[in-house]
């Protein structure tokens, strides 16, 4: 999984870069995502994630909302809000990715890329929204 990793982070990128500039899904795909040096296989895992993680980010904020029940929605920091809806979109969009693997890699990126209390939270909120979703399902 660790190449993956390295597609999620780009992602994560991709993400990050709509959020600041406002460009369309196309756009930043071409710019950031298809001028990578990953794989092939990997550019089309990340092509997947970031285009299916944009266009659903709507529904996937519900999800966080209703999970971060403490927290105002604008309050919580941006890297781990992007986090949280890469790891939310893989459990519903994404069903060859196993829902333990999305979180694992979801707290291991926030571990390199947010603070130091990220991953708690981002555990947290996966866990939560999983377990209120998922609970019957073995994946």
């Amino acid at each position: 999984m660790k190449e993956r990793r390295k597609a999620r982070e780009l992602v994560l990128k991709a993400l990050y870069a709509k959020e600041m500039t406002g460009y369309r899904i196309a756009k930043i795909e071409k710019i950031i995502i298809d001028e990578s040096n990953l794989k092939e296989h990997l550019v089309e895992f990340a092509r997947e994630l970031f285009e299916k993680t944009a266009s659903h980010q709507k529904t996937i904020d519900g999800y966080i909302k209703e999970k971060s029940e403490n927290w105002e929605f604008s309050r919580i920091a941006l890297i781990d809000k992007i986090v949280l809806r890469m790891a939310i979109c893989e459990f519903f969009y994404m069903e060859d990715v196993p829902p333990k693997v999305s979180i694992a890699e979801a707290i291991e990126i926030v571990k390199k890329f947010s603070t130091e209390d990220s991953s708690s939270f981002v555990n947290g909120i996966l866990d939560a929204v999983f377990h209120s979703n998922f609970k019957n399902v073995k994946k």
